[in-house]
């Protein structure tokens, strides 16, 4: 099952060196992103930043078809709280049946009223353990790169959401 990555994951598992962690859990030549996708991720290597050339290494560009574009112009006409990204995202999961996979809870609120499936970065976490990809201990040690790398605060409740038994 093919699944595409929005540019806040994508980002948040190239800046830690960790795309091989999404590789074993969804298969090696399932993750995806789109050419809005693309285009956000690629803006950090103007000013100097790495990190996007080895995610866009790591996951191939899925071009966009004439009914996913015309998805995409519905979804655009009704939503403008969301970026170019996360609607073709949205608009691809929808017609082709992927999987979205976000940390924006906008986003993953409303791909899910269109009814595309969301898994989020919490879940994706979560699996890593409980598929045994890595341990519990990994995954902790992954998150406080993740919380570090990207100035992200993850809360002690999400925390818990990912490490309960």
């Amino acid at each position: 099952m093919t699944l595409i990555l929005d540019t806040d994951i994508l980002s948040m598992f190239a800046k830690v060196d960790a795309i091989g962690a999404l590789k074993a859990l969804f298969g090696e030549t399932n993750l995806a992103i789109t050419s809005g996708i693309e285009e956000e991720i690629s803006i950090p290597l103007d000013y100097g930043y790495k990190f996007p050339s080895r995610a866009l290494l790591e996951v191939k560009t899925i071009l966009l078809t004439e009914e996913v574009l015309l998805e995409y112009n519905r979804l655009l006409k009704g939503v403008r709280s969301l970026g170019k990204g996360e609607l073709e995202a949205i608009a691809i999961c929808r017609v082709k049946g992927y999987i979205f996979a976000t940390n924006d809870f906008v986003a993953r609120k409303f791909a899910k009223t269109e009814g595309v499936h969301v898994i989020s970065l919490q879940a994706i976490l979560r699996a890593l353990w409980k598929s045994e990809i890595k341990t519990k201990e990994e995954v902790k040690k992954l998150l406080n790169k993740i919380e570090k790398s990207d100035n992200l605060t993850i809360s002690k409740e999400v925390e818990k959401e990912i490490f309960k038994e």
